[in-house]
């Protein structure tokens, strides 16, 4: 059984039992939805597709987040907080999603004594847009009813793309392990294995100490052999000359690390205006075969004038 499968079954055998909610989670044999296309992931909840239903529920007295600031990609940001006597989980869900989580309640802190507690870990997708947005949580309780929202807004900055003549980014929404790959006009190819795309002289022949600057680099092999960085963004960046021409940019899912899939994102810009944009998603059949030179599916192909 992978992690998903053992977060969806520690929530069903729990006894924060939430009516209607538990019943379109794993608890009645329907395969567990990962909300993959959700911005923001609550690790070991059970996420539930659709919005909030208001009723009569209980209410959440507080919600503690350690910053309001929040960026695109960042893991692990702790949120907690207290809820009304009588409620046995909490509803967390961004403004826009698809759906929300469900946190089962704990028992009560010294802070807020007689009152039940949560404690969530919050993560963002690196597609999450620069701006406000809204960390919605309601009180549930046994019967599945809803209390009021309460809401908390949160910044985010987005996330830092590297300027450049050329500039190609890969992003991805789940901790697995992606590689880009950029292929030039003269059929060079930058990945994890060969991170410039400099040919240096022949042995011999006198060499500018500078020019691998020209070449395209690599910055990061994000989430390298499943040791987890969180960063989930790799760019190949031609500073500042690159070579006219075709170029050609391929995705390999090197390991999805226990996840079920990825959904990712690629982009070219040309002195800062995208020249393409490509999405698409990783499945286990996707890590198979090599994981060379040439590895990978075709994202995308742009031209540099």
């Amino acid at each position: 059984m992978n992690r998903r499968g053992r977060l969806a079954t520690r929530f069903c055998s729990a006894s924060f039992a939430v009516g209607a909610i538990a019943a379109i989670g794993a608890c009645h044999g329907v395969t567990p939805d990962g909300g993959l296309d959700a911005t923001l992931r609550v690790e070991g909840a059970q996420f539930v597709r659709g919005a909030m239903t208001d009723g009569a529920g209980p209410k959440v007295q507080a919600v503690n987040v350690l910053s309001n600031r929040i960026h695109a990609g960042e893991v692990e940001k702790p949120c907690s907080g207290a809820l009304d006597p009588g409620a046995t989980a909490v509803a967390l869900g961004l403004d826009g999603d698809p759906g929300y989580w469900i946190v089962p309640a704990g028992f009560p802190d010294i802070q807020s004594p007689g009152a039940p507690s949560f404690h969530a870990t919050l993560s963002f997708s690196p597609l999450l847009a620069p701006g406000q947005h809204g960390l919605v949580a309601r009180a549930v309780d046994e019967a599945g009813r809803f209390g009021p929202p309460s809401v908390r807004l949160l910044t985010s900055d987005g996330s830092a793309v590297p300027t450049g003549r050329v500039v190609v980014s890969l992003t991805w929404d789940t901790e697995s392990d992606l590689d880009l790959h950029v292929v030039d006009p003269a059929g060079v190819e930058v990945d994890k294995h060969d991170i410039n795309s400099y040919v240096p002289p022949p042995p011999g022949e006198a060499a500018d100490p500078d020019a691998w600057k020209a070449g395209g680099v690599l910055d990061f092999d994000s989430n390298a052999s499943c040791v987890i960085d969180g960063r989930r963004m790799e760019d190949v960046v031609w500073t500042t000359t690159a070579p006219r021409g075709h170029y050609l940019v391929r995705v390999d899912t090197f390991s999805l690390c226990d996840e079920v899939s990825a959904r990712w994102r690629v982009e070219a810009l040309v002195d800062g205006a995208s020249a393409g944009v490509a999405e698409g998603a990783s499945f286990d059949s996707d890590t198979r075969g090599p994981h060379d030179r040439g590895a990978g599916v075709l994202a995308l192909e742009f031209d540099v004038r």
